[in-house]
């Protein structure tokens, strides 16, 4: 590890210290891509990462179910009790035949469907996009579907924001360096205060997490645990 990296690590760890200020009232909870495709190995997607790299997602697996799942679940009856604002993000293709991703998708769903016989990125219609059962969204609570990495492209996500007067996003969901972490950078571009949540996300190994966590906090927001936010917002 170099002293360059040391210093890095430490400039960031300080400014990631600094002290949270939440109103209850400004503040919503964004649930990313928490989806079946994503989080149930049968899924297309799961037995194409497979075929690629046997085992490729049995990190991935095995912290979605047994660590973001729970805390997201503990998070999300929080904000429901205390009456706070909960938006869902999905990535589906509006269109059945998916021609509506964005390029590098679409591509992915065109090796996929040579290499399995099927796509791995359902449209919205599909079971498979399904948002999974513990966290099946109340009737009051919105739902964004995205074809994007970022939940703010293409979507009517901002506008949403900017009506509901809120100004801080408490950000969990898969994948922590995909579809989190570009949500989370247009957040903070679009002048919001942004919290990922260290213990619900995940990646697909323990060094990107890692990493991403590190790059995200000081320079686009905070990173915190389930607990702190709750606390936070008592």
């Amino acid at each position: 590890m170099s002293l360059a990296h040391d210093k890095f690590i430490a400039a960031q760890q300080q400014l990631n210290a600094a002290r949270i200020k939440l109103d209850r009232q400004t503040t919503a909870l964004l649930i990313i891509d928490m989806q079946e495709y994503f989080l149930n190995p049968a899924s297309p997607l799961g037995r194409f990462g497979e075929s690629q790299t046997p085992g490729l997602r049995h990190y991935f697996l095995e912290q979605a179910t047994t660590v973001v799942l729970p805390n997201l679940c503990r998070l999300l009856e929080f904000f429901r009790t205390q009456h706070l604002r909960v938006i869902h993000a999905t990535a589906a293709s509006e269109l059945p035949d998916g021609q509506d991703w964005i390029p590098i998708l679409h591509r992915t769903n065109a090796v996929a469907r040579e290499r399995i016989g099927e796509a791995v990125f359902p449209a919205r219609t599909d079971p498979w996009a399904r948002i999974v059962g513990p966290l099946t969204p109340a009737p009051e609570e919105v739902i964004i579907n995205k074809t994007t990495y970022s939940a703010f492209t293409a979507t009517s996500l901002e506008g949403l924001l900017r009506n509901l007067r809120i100004e801080t996003l408490v950000l969990g969901g898969v994948v922590t360096n995909r579809c989190v972490e570009t949500t989370a950078r247009d957040a903070a571009d679009r002048g919001y205060q942004v919290i990922v949540l260290a213990d619900a996300s995940a990646t697909y190994s323990p060094e990107m997490q890692e990493a991403t966590l590190l790059s995200l906090q000081g320079a686009y927001g905070y990173v915190r645990r389930t607990e702190d936010v709750m606390a936070l917002l008592q």
